[in-house]
């Protein structure tokens, strides 16, 4: 037994489903089964019965589950314990992919107490999540698709995240070079871009976005970890990305184009995260609200 078996159990109770819980956990649902099946067998009892509605806490199972909440808050509390301390007033802050970020930061900086070492990272959506709930960095900052951001929020007031949508319905962008075919239209549609390969960040790989984009199996797609690299393919190909608005701040400067897609199946929120008993510094505070009027 060990702290994953009270993290699963408590997520499968939330979820009513091993299959929704296994996603969740970013796990696959054989092995949550099987992890399942070995604390059950150590407890000599079983935690959920399975019906056709799904896997529902047996008496034992629910008192057992109470207690692994319990425990998961304590745990939460001693992680809490470095963020709490001897941070003064620096910012630490990770966010998905966004140049715009980055130059607030640095503008920001400029005016605030430049000396100071803050820290800053880019990376998916899911090591966003995992970087505050670690308490590697405190604040994060990812773009989402506007129809799955209630998702994402719920996924944080699962792991005792905050989340606050700090904007709404920013548009989406269709970035290619210049030189691109396309690049001379004031907008262009869904079916024209995907005429040409699509180089995209990684968090598109998720089968959520995959649908809302409606993505076929055919469509030629490069994935890409960091927003260089994305922007060297757009840069020096026909490729064609698609992205919110500024997520490059100034376009022209890289010799790219970014054109309104005209019938984009949704738009961006732009959302915070940090722990739900964090409580931001004056400077990480002053930062959020000099970002907010930047967006």
């Amino acid at each position: 037994m060990n702290l994953n078996s009270f993290l699963y159990v408590a997520e499968i109770e939330r979820c009513g489903s091993i299959n929704r819980a296994a996603q969740n956990l970013y796990t696959s649902q054989s092995n949550l089964s099987t992890a399942l099946k070995s604390l059950e067998e150590e407890l000599g009892y079983p935690v959920f019965k399975r019906t056709s509605n799904g896997s529902v806490p047996t008496p034992e199972g629910y008192l057992f589950i109470q207690s692994a909440k319990a425990i998961l808050a304590e745990i939460e509390k001693i992680k809490g314990i470095p963020l709490r301390v001897g941070i003064g007033d620096t910012i630490s802050i990770t966010c998905n992919w966004s140049a715009q970020i980055l130059q607030s930061l640095v503008d920001f900086k400029e005016q605030d107490h430049p000396e100071t070492h803050d820290t800053y990272r880019e990376t998916s959506i899911r090591q966003n999540f995992e970087c505050i709930y670690e308490n590697q960095y405190r604040l994060s900052i990812i773009d989402c698709f506007h129809s799955l951001s209630e998702m994402y929020q719920e996924r944080a007031a699962n792991t005792n995240l905050e989340a606050v949508v700090m904007k709404e319905c920013v548009p989406a962008v269709a970035l290619m070079s210049h030189h691109h075919p396309l690049a001379r239209q004031e907008s262009v549609t869904m079916k024209e871009i995907y005429s040409y390969p699509l180089v995209l960040f990684e968090d598109y790989q998720d089968p959520e976005q995959h649908r809302l984009l409606r993505l076929q199996p055919r469509q030629q797609i490069l994935y890409l970890f960091d927003r260089g690299s994305l922007l060297d393919v757009v840069q020096t190909s026909n490729s064609i990305s698609i992205l919110k608005k500024n997520t490059y701040v100034d376009s022209d400067q890289y010799g790219i184009a970014e054109l309104p897609i005209r019938d984009c199946p949704d738009s961006y929120d732009i959302v915070m995260l940090k722990r739900s008993y964090y409580q931001m510094n004056r400077r990480e505070e002053a930062f959020i609200r000099y970002l907010q009027a930047q967006l």
